[in-house]
């Protein structure tokens, strides 16, 4: 009984008085300080709209976990996503702004993300199948087409999965 008492009263505790921590401080401290830089250059913020609102994948092949975050610009409030890589790399924005073919240049459509790891095979709508290099990023609008981004040469592929 006393388990439950303090347990119920913890959670109590929790909820009152208790300030959520902002997305942004969510984020580990390596990928923090690139965000902040890049904020001030492309006036984005985190977009924590869906959960998870950060996916952790190691987009760059190098063999360091690297973070995909949901952006939004603050000017235009188009969405996105940001790659921040663990290595030198710089971050790069697809969306939010960014045009990437057929993804347009506002993400606001996507519903769905998930990561797709690296080795695995991805059947192309149009082009022929590919196999992961780098862990990528599929994104889809619920009931409709999804796409396979990835990194190549430091920059975003858009690879189309299905209208």
């Amino acid at each position: 009984m006393a388990v439950t008492v303090a347990l119920v009263f913890a959670a109590g505790m929790a909820g009152a008085g208790a300030e959520a921590l902002p997305p942004q401080a969510q984020l580990p401290v390596w990928a923090a300080q690139q965000f902040d830089n890049l904020a001030k250059r492309e006036a984005i913020e985190v977009n924590a709209r869906m959960n998870p609102f950060v996916l952790r994948g190691d987009f760059d092949g190098d063999g360091k976990g690297d973070l995909a975050v949901l952006v939004k610009n603050k000017d235009s409030k188009k969405e996105g996503i940001v790659f921040l890589f663990r290595q030198k790399t710089a971050p790069l924005i697809v969306g939010a702004g960014h045009a990437l073919s057929n993804g347009g240049d506002d993400f606001a459509w996507l519903e769905v993300w998930q990561v797709e790891d690296k080795g695995s095979l991805q059947h192309s709508y149009h082009e022929k199948s590919l196999r992961l290099k780098t862990d990528g990023i599929v994104v889809a609008r619920e009931g409709s087409a999804s796409a396979l981004i990835y990194i190549k040469g430091g920059k975003a592929v858009w690879q189309q999965q299905g209208d």
